[in-house]
């Protein structure tokens, strides 16, 4: 039996996103992919620095960061050719940061469609990606705290190389 990393790989990547209703970030990540020739799992972080002027809940703006951590599995087609289109699907945790108000770290859900091309151990893969999330925010006032919910997530588009064993 063949162990459970086999058919998988390691990703470095760039990435451009959008991490709410009002904010985009360039932005680089990583992935793990375990399983088969199919079938594989994901793990994958993208890192986006902050950005500043975003509008958050109740006319406030903020400096926010969005870190996504996704887990999920794609379905590999074309297992022998040297272009290999995918579709998946998965959870995302959001890390989420705010400047100056409260922001909840919150779970959603991501899909995604790509391709990997080439036919060796090293490949290029590109891929289009949404997210969505709803965080809570809290900014203090005193004796009158806002409260709301805010979006996370929204479309991206990662780029970068696989390296498969």
């Amino acid at each position: 039996a063949a162990p459970a990393w086999a058919g998988g790989g390691f990703s470095l990547f760039g990435s451009y996103a959008q991490l709410s209703d009002d904010a985009e970030s360039f932005g680089a990540g990583a992935r793990v992919t375990f399983g088969g020739h199919n079938w594989v799992g994901d793990l994958s972080t993208t890192w986006f620095p902050t950005v500043d002027n975003v509008d958050t809940i109740g006319g406030h703006t903020d400096k926010l960061q969005v870190i996504p951590w996704d887990f999920g599995a794609r379905y590999l087609f074309n297992t022998s050719g040297s272009f290999r289109p995918y579709v998946g699907a998965g959870g995302t945790f959001f890390y989420n940061h705010l400047n100056d108000g409260n922001i909840d770290n919150t779970f959603g859900l991501y899909g995604l469609a790509g391709f990997n091309l080439g036919r060796h151990a090293t490949k290029f893969f590109a891929e289009v990606i949404y997210r969505y999330g709803e965080a809570d925010v809290t900014y203090s006032h005193p004796g009158n705290p806002l409260t709301g919910k805010m979006d996370v997530g929204g479309l991206g588009i990662n780029a970068g190389i696989i390296w498969t064993y």
